[in-house]
């Protein structure tokens, strides 16, 4: 007496063949409780094993309603359309949410990020990015507290500092500390100006 391996389809001569192949799992080869699927237009026939493999959901016979949505097979392309659109709404609402607006230097070209003062009242525009700020002097160190740019006053010792763009703008002469000419020649450089050598 042989046994047959789960999973395994028993062999059989080549005219058994023909009537098996309907009923032969696509994910394992198994031939016990197959069933067929619909994804994205493509029928596949898979078995009850496989479908408890990769998700929750017995396979549905033939001609009868799909569910909603299936637990364990990829999503159809308007479920995919829709997640995206998700996220896309979720990405504006956190844009829409920043205390900054990102804007381009109209000198240079540069992404600058325009902030509100700690008074509200006048725009102040910084460099996109922070520097470390034991490497530029104490007078163009700003930093933003509570969506708000003020001059950094140094009383709580941070790391990072942002910058006017005024000072690393690409257009404006080129300043005399190291990290600044550093950020001053990428603004120039990125605006089409000579690169400084």
């Amino acid at each position: 007496m042989s046994e047959d391996r789960v999973g395994e389809a028993p062999p059989t001569d080549g005219a058994a063949d023909e009537d098996l192949e309907g009923r032969i799992c696509a994910f394992c080869g198994g031939v016990e409780d197959v069933g067929e699927q619909e994804r994205l237009g493509v029928r596949v026939r898979v078995c009850a094993g496989c479908t408890a493999r990769f998700g929750r959901q017995r396979p549905r016979e033939r001609g009868t309603a799909a569910s909603a949505r299936p637990v364990g097979l990829p999503p159809t392309l308007g479920q995919q359309s829709s997640e995206v659109l998700r996220h896309v709404a979720r990405m504006a609402e956190r844009a829409a949410a920043r205390p900054y607006a990102e804007e381009e230097c109209g000198r240079c070209g540069a992404p600058v990020h325009v902030y509100r003062s700690a008074g509200g009242a006048d725009r102040v525009v910084l460099a996109k990015d922070a520097v470390l700020a034991a490497s530029v002097p104490a007078e163009v160190r700003w930093r933003v507290r509570d969506g708000r740019a003020e001059p950094f006053d140094g009383g709580d010792e941070q790391p990072g500092a942002r910058v006017l763009h005024e000072v690393v703008c690409g257009a404006a002469p080129e300043p005399a500390n190291p990290r600044l000419q550093r950020a001053w020649r990428g603004n120039r450089e990125g605006a089409g100006g000579a690169p400084a050598g």
